[in-house]
């Protein structure tokens, strides 16, 4: 009887600095129906070699972020990145390299709107003489 060999799986989540409320909410990652609790950073797991389904999501009110990716291990170790998106409503990305944030763009374009909002209510109230 030849027992199993076991091979590894490398999942890296992380978030942008400014969405610093995703520290609170650990992501999970469910590896052919198997959920695992995994850590911001790297997470080094155990698995059989061969072919691994992998959705990445973080637990909020809903599955945030959900993203998924097919890998292969059986010829090494292979790193998942998962990037966690700006905007809660928004899919995560993963991939075999580091990914961009999801929601970015729409995150910046809101907060210069915001931005224009103040500095529009400070001029009009200058202009007005603060009457």
């Amino acid at each position: 009887m030849t027992t199993p060999q076991t091979g590894q799986l490398r999942i890296v989540p992380r978030f942008h600095w400014s969405a610093f409320t995703m520290a609170a909410f650990k992501p999970r990652a469910s590896i052919n129906g198997h959920e695992v609790q995994l850590n911001w950073g790297e997470n080094v797991l155990p698995a059989p070699l061969g072919v691994h389904n992998i959705e990445i999501h973080i637990p909020y009110l809903w599955k945030m972020g959900k993203a998924n990716i097919t890998v292969d291990n059986t010829s090494g170790v292979p790193t998942v990145h998962y990037s966690a998106p700006m905007i809660n409503f928004m899919g995560g990305a993963v991939g075999l390299t580091q990914q961009k944030y999801p929601g970015m763009l729409a995150m910046l374009i809101m907060l210069g709107v915001v931005g224009l909002v103040v500095v529009l209510c400070c001029a009009g109230a200058v202009l007005s003489g603060g009457n």
